[in-house]
């Protein structure tokens, strides 16, 4: 029953953590795809003040971004703040002007629209894509046209009207709310401004972000580079309430382990006290009688831990393939920024970990009920009935 019991909790607190683990990746993947990217670069009073007048002038940082080696691709963005509305509605949106084949690169939105039309196709009238909720709140659809009304850069106003080619849906609700597509020339026409005021930048290997943030930002002291961790902060935050989370699991794991082996150990020392204390009555050495506790302490860890743990590598791993699909929560978690399908994930060095923890817990869990066994006194114990 020991052994069943450490191998259920085992697997039971591995499952929770890999499955807590496997939604914090999906959530920064999702941003980083959707709309994050790896890093990002502004100008500093723009993201002060957010004046379309604050844009990026400087041009060299193209020609580093194409040469550099650790940027795998980059997109540069016109953003500006609207008021949309239809036939069917109104509302507050912000212009995204892209390059489409450069923007694709960097963001999956192209693959989370209803139709293969990412601005392939349109006629005389400048084509927009917005979200599916958006969509709902104009009450338009594609081949509705809408007019975008907003302030350009020399602080008058100005009129764009668009037609809707296409509709997208991330896993991102709050984004989708504010945000819709455009051609860059166009918007550009229409806010009198050939300048950018983002560029988005996925590097080539994630691990060097950092590196190639403090590259760029060594380079152009007058522009300001955030990685994802700066620009979304809950996705670095989330990261270290994992950690955290883990921790906590992996306390929890071990204090369950470390008093069901005190609670067998200890029974088996009282239930057999009367043999103990023969064997000590004929002489046998102190230190055997010590490890023979010990080893049979050992002896449950080692059966029981490998169990718990294969049986967890082995479902963790088929679902992290399969996916856990919980699209009864598909609103709530789309809200947060996650999909309906959740995959675990666990590092094997983790299970390594687990490997050596069991074994050292149930090390030092037995000691207690060992010194207990050697203050036995022999005659009292060959005198009792049991």
């Amino acid at each position: 029953m020991l052994i069943a019991a450490i191998a259920i909790g085992i697997f039971g607190g591995l499952a929770v953590i890999s499955t807590a683990n496997g939604l914090t990746k999906m959530r920064q993947k999702n941003a980083i795809k959707s709309y994050v990217s790896h890093l990002q670069i502004h100008n500093p009073k723009y993201l002060k003040y957010g004046n379309v007048i604050d844009v990026i002038s400087n041009s060299k940082l193209e020609d580093f971004l194409n040469k550099s080696k650790e940027v795998a691709a980059f997109s540069k963005r016109l953003k500006i703040e609207s008021f949309v509305e239809s036939v069917g509605g109104n509302g507050g949106v912000i212009l995204n002007g892209i390059e489409p084949n450069n923007e694709r690169l960097v963001t999956n939105i192209f693959s989370q629209c209803i139709n293969n039309n990412y601005f392939n196709k349109f006629g005389k009238r400048p084509p927009i894509i917005i979200s599916e909720k958006l969509a709902k709140r104009l009450n338009a659809e594609v081949g509705t046209s809408i007019k975008c009304s907003f302030t350009d850069i020399r602080g008058e106003p100005s009129l764009g009207v668009f037609k809707i080619i296409n509709i997208f849906s991330t896993s991102n609700s709050l984004y989708d709310e504010v945000n819709a597509f455009v051609l860059l020339k166009d918007l550009a026409v229409l806010a009198k401004e050939e300048h950018v005021h983002e560029y988005a930048i996925i590097a080539r290997d994630a691990k060097n972000v950092e590196n190639l943030r403090n590259n760029l930002s060594s380079n152009f002291k007058n522009l300001q580079t955030d990685s994802w961790r700066a620009i979304a902060p809950e996705l670095g935050y989330a990261d270290k309430m994992m950690e955290i989370v883990m921790t906590l699991f992996l306390i929890i794991i071990m204090l369950a382990l470390a008093f069901g082996i005190i609670n067998t150990m200890l029974m088996a020392v009282f239930e057999r006290k009367k043999e103990i204390g023969m064997l000590l009555s004929v002489g046998m050495n102190k230190r055997k009688i010590f490890w023979m506790i010990l080893w049979e302490s050992i002896c449950l860890a080692i059966i029981a831990g490998p169990i718990g743990i294969l049986i967890s590598y082995g479902v963790i791993s088929l679902f992290s393939i399969i996916g856990i699909n919980v699209a009864f929560a598909a609103d709530g978690l789309r809200s947060v920024g996650l999909d309906s399908t959740i995959y675990p994930s666990l590092d094997n060095k983790f299970y390594w970990l687990m490997t050596a923890l069991v074994i050292i817990t149930s090390i030092l869990s037995c000691i207690y009920p060992a010194r207990k066994a050697l203050q036995l006194n022999p005659s009292e114990t060959l005198r009792t009935s049991v």
